[in-house]
């Protein structure tokens, strides 16, 4: 570029993916300031992008000459005649789909972002989305869906048993719990479902397969899968139109921005999923196989004396049973079919008789009950932090508890209006930490 130039544009990435991490006004401040420009230059900050304008920022910043910079400082027009830029242009042959995934601006500027942005991100979920992607597309395929509509656990969670939102949306299909209760899911001290692999996308193809019954079109189906078909149904009949893309313009202010970018990153999603090589992931690790056999468990038991048994550790059992939240198999569910080791099935089956069935009232006694919180101690009462608990035990320093939660001691002491250095055991002490993500998915 010309040392020359009117405007720099700096592109603050910074709600261009909702639930990722967000920019405050400081930071803003802070790469302005540390941020080199001529004395004469114009510096035009966008504090809150659209896809649109941060590939049109980075073809700016990207371009082979100066030929393409606009006079000015205004932004590029995405898809312009000034804009055309050879790398990113999408060859669309040989493709082949089961839904619609039309190639529009809006879809290129979210592969961009999967294929530079996050690349590494991507990378990951990539890998192991092949742990689930046979078995999911499997349930789809007999339920009648598309396939390819299985890539949308790919935005959801990354293929990830453990994300949880700040939603409280659990699980690789991001199901609420009312949602999930509504499909079948079990949710409740021992068990929550939405971890489960196969029960949770069974649960996802019925759903997916009613919000298809409702509006007959698979953009709209996947709207509603993000934001609910009430909130589609809404939008329908306040703009009478039933375009997805059409109710996601900017001027159409009805669904959230969230909602309006869902279907672009499911079709990017997809299309880069299908060929992940042409897209730059051409070093895609193999996952280990996940691969298992079933036990059927009457009653309540305990996942040690089963490990012990099948001379595996907890860890291995609680990996292929997600959904358990304890270590503990739930009560009062008939034939429950605990996923065990290869090789383990007949050695466990044939001491089931004999090992012991635990009343839920005992094992209750060792796990305690369920934390339930208020919605003000979800959000946490301290601006960007949310609340934790620790149960003091003897022999315990406030000084060694403010180090093990990197909080410092005096506002340990402030927030318990602690008296003296001497702690009492059994003691529960509030400490406020940072919060890390939206999301808790790598």
């Amino acid at each position: 570029m010309k040392k020359t130039v009117a405007a720099l544009v700096i592109s603050l990435i910074i709600t261009i993916i909702p639930a990722l991490v967000c920019a405050d006004q400081q930071q803003v401040a802070d790469a302005a300031d540390t941020t080199q420009v001529a004395d004469d230059s114009q510096v035009v900050v966008i504090l809150n992008p659209t896809p649109e304008q941060v590939l049109s920022a980075d073809r700016q910043i990207l371009a082979p000459d100066d030929s393409n910079e606009p006079e000015n400082g205004d932004a590029l027009s995405l898809g312009s005649e000034d804009t055309e830029d050879p790398a990113y242009s999408i060859d669309d042959k040989e493709m082949t789909f089961d839904m619609p995934v039309p190639l529009n601006e809006r879809v290129e500027a979210y592969i961009h972002y999967f294929t530079n942005r996050i690349k590494e991100r991507f990378s990951t979920w990539l890998t192991r989305s092949e742990m689930y992607l046979p078995m999911m597309k499997k349930t789809f395929k007999e339920k009648g869906l598309p396939e390819d509509l299985t890539y949308l656990a790919l935005i959801e969670s990354g293929f990830s048993t453990r994300a949880v939102s700040t939603a409280n949306a659990v699980g690789q299909w991001q199901f609420i719990k009312g949602t999930g209760k509504r499909y079948g899911l079990r949710i409740d001290r021992w068990i929550d479902e939405r971890r489960d692999p196969e029960k949770a996308t069974a649960a996802a193809a019925d759903y997916l397969t009613d919000l298809y019954g409702m509006f007959n079109d698979w953009h709209l189906a996947a709207a509603g899968y993000n934001a609910g078909e009430g909130k589609i149904i809404r939008a329908i009949n306040k703009y009478d139109t039933n375009d997805f893309w059409q109710l996601s313009q900017p001027n159409y202010k009805y669904l959230r921005r969230e909602t309006k970018e869902y279907v672009p990153k499911l079709i990017a999603a997809t299309r880069i999923a299908k060929e992940p090589a042409k897209y730059g992931f051409d070093e895609i690790e193999s996952p280990p196989s996940l691969v298992y056999e079933t036990v059927t468990v009457n009653g309540m038991k305990d996942l040690r004396e089963i490990a012990l048994v099948a001379e595996c550790s907890v860890e291995d059992l609680k990996l292929l049973n997600p959904e358990l939240k304890t270590s503990f198999t739930p009560p009062n569910y008939p034939d429950y079919q605990l996923n065990v080791p290869v090789g383990k099935k007949a050695v466990i089956e044939g001491r089931m008789p004999y090992l012991n069935t635990i009343q839920e009232k005992v094992a209750l006694r060792e796990v305690g009950p369920e934390k339930r919180y208020t919605k003000k101690q979800r959000r946490g009462t301290s601006g960007r932090k949310t609340i934790s608990y620790y149960v003091v035990r003897k022999g315990d320093t406030i000084h060694e508890i403010a180090n093990r939660y990197n909080v410092p001691t005096s506002r340990l002491v402030k927030w318990n209006k602690l008296r003296g250095k001497q702690l009492k055991a059994g003691k529960k002490l509030k400490i406020y930490v940072e919060r890390k993500s939206n999301k808790k998915y790598s």
